[in-house]
């Protein structure tokens, strides 16, 4: 039986009790108590998930390549990974994270609060401006995130009113929105895992000019024609040395660009009870059971 629990105390609460013998996501800040627990396996597995903010490219200020320079450079994602995610997370290595083949590492951008004010100044925001941060989860490790996004972005003068999508908000909103013209996205906490294990499902439907929403989930509505190129490029060819060039040239542009605020990535914390046997929770997030049993 499989059973959707939203609350994140309630879903720790019933591994905790016996109630269900697996538990997905776990709430961070309850995995030492858990671990307590005699009956349960507490395990943080690897992921390819990613957590980013994307950045309407087509409005102000977002237009501007020192704003969301500016951005990055004003959130401290070592801690992002402890306010949020109880460490159970690490600062982004690049535009896809590793793991997935063909991703580039690259250094995580610094957290410099000078120079972010700095970047606003030059593109004409000494005092900052005000804008809208929505997330796409309405979940309680989600909104720590956000409110911590927030308090980071004043910091350096970006005022940011946030809001957490429900399912239906978010279809309606960001999803479905038909002119990128009048789409009102701004800012937009989000995460992507590449289920795919390859470098093209972590770039073509978030990076792609053709991947614009209602097309697929480009919701920086970023585009870059050689990045474009790249991309297609790289399904064109099965030479592997030209695709590792091919995708580390996307990868390189898409990271100088900055359409995203590059955050974390995540561990996937479950909950187990220690007679369940052949149950593992993907890189992805997707679950393997073909093996399942219980003793």
């Amino acid at each position: 039986t499989f059973r959707t629990v939203t609350d994140n105390n309630t879903r720790a609460a019933v591994v905790q009790t016996g109630e269900a013998q697996f538990a997905y996501t776990l709430p961070y800040e309850q995995a030492k108590l858990l671990e307590k627990n005699d009956k349960l396996e507490v395990i943080a597995a690897p992921s390819i998930v990613a957590r980013y903010i994307s950045m309407n490219v087509l409005q102000k200020p977002f237009d501007d390549a020192r704003v969301r320079e500016a951005v990055n450079y004003a959130i401290n994602k070592e801690a992002l990974v402890k306010v949020a995610f109880a460490g159970y997370a690490f600062p982004s290595e690049g535009v896809v994270p590793q793991g997935v083949q063909y991703a580039e590492k690259m250094n995580p951008w610094p957290h410099d609060p000078k120079k972010a004010k700095e970047l606003l100044k030059e593109a004409g925001y000494p005092n900052g401006f005000t804008t809208e941060l929505w997330s796409a989860y309405n979940d309680g490790t989600s909104a720590k995130a956000v409110q911590f996004l927030q308090q980071q972005l004043a910091q350096v003068g970006i005022k940011a009113s946030v809001q957490l999508l429900e399912s239906g908000q978010r279809v309606q909103r960001v999803e479905q929105a038909k002119d990128p013209k009048t789409a009102p996205i701004r800012m937009y906490y989000a995460g992507w895992s590449a289920s795919t294990g390859e470098a093209d499902w972590a770039l073509r439907p978030l990076l792609d000019t053709k991947a614009w929403p209602p097309v697929f989930n480009n919701t920086a509505y970023y585009s870059n024609p050689a990045v474009d190129k790249d991309i297609a490029d790289a399904l064109l060819t099965t030479d592997d040395a030209k695709k590792t060039a091919l995708y580390n040239d996307a990868q390189n542009r898409i990271w100088k660009d900055a359409p995203w605020a590059f955050l974390v990535t995540t561990r996937l914390l479950s909950a187990q009870s220690k007679k369940l046997h052949g149950f593992y929770v993907m890189p992805d997030g997707s679950f393997n059971f073909t093996d399942v049993s219980l003793q």
